[in-house]
């Protein structure tokens, strides 16, 4: 999650809110809610925030982790103990719970800072956004998260029964992801030929 590209990738997304047109930007809040006007200066001081507050709070993770694994090793010296396992996980939720409540606060700041403001039109409609978000996935992602899901199936029989017990697991999420990737191509396909 926390890779160079995936970090690039979400600096886009976040971008692509702000729709371009011949009078400046619209901003749409997931790209779906009701259009703002805002001018070019605004629109890059909204992207330019974002991603120093995305920078800020990528940049805690690492000191974060560091502070968790020596209190870890200070504390509970035993690390195959119970206590120790949920000391982890319990650490690492606290290290994720607080970037992902500033991940979100930054994202949604353009949608607060712009709520007082009359809406240029209105959110968009239920079939209008499944067009949209239609347009932006590909058969090739379809493609491969169904490869994903075969793939995933393979990886675990090699260590473990799929077909009993606890392993079943692997076998209906790959199953789900394979199953769910085709449901979204049909509907891709169907949308596509309206």
């Amino acid at each position: 999650m926390f890779g160079n590209s995936h970090f690039n990738r979400v600096r886009e997304i976040f971008a692509d809110q702000f729709e371009q047109d011949a009078n400046g930007f619209r901003y749409r809040r997931a790209m779906k809610g009701a259009a703002y006007r805002v001018s070019e200066a605004e629109r890059d001081q909204f992207v330019a925030k974002f991603n120093k507050r995305l920078r800020y709070a990528s940049w805690a993770i690492a000191p974060a982790t560091i502070i968790l694994i020596l209190l870890l090793a200070w504390l509970i010296p035993d690390s195959d103990s119970e206590l120790a396992e949920g000391a982890i996980w319990g650490g690492v939720a606290a290290i994720l719970i607080p970037f992902m409540a500033i991940y979100y606060w930054a994202w949604n700041a353009p949608a607060r800072e712009l709520q007082r403001r009359t809406p240029e039109s209105a959110a968009l409609t239920r079939e209008e956004a499944r067009s949209l978000a239609f347009s932006k996935i590909t058969y090739g992602q379809l493609g491969l998260a169904a490869a994903f899901g075969v793939g995933l199936v393979w990886m675990k029989s090699v260590d473990e029964d799929v077909f009993h017990g606890w392993g079943m697991i692997w076998l209906v999420s790959g199953v789900g992801l394979v199953a769910l990737s085709v449901v979204q191509a049909i509907r891709k396909w169907r949308h596509g030929q309206q």
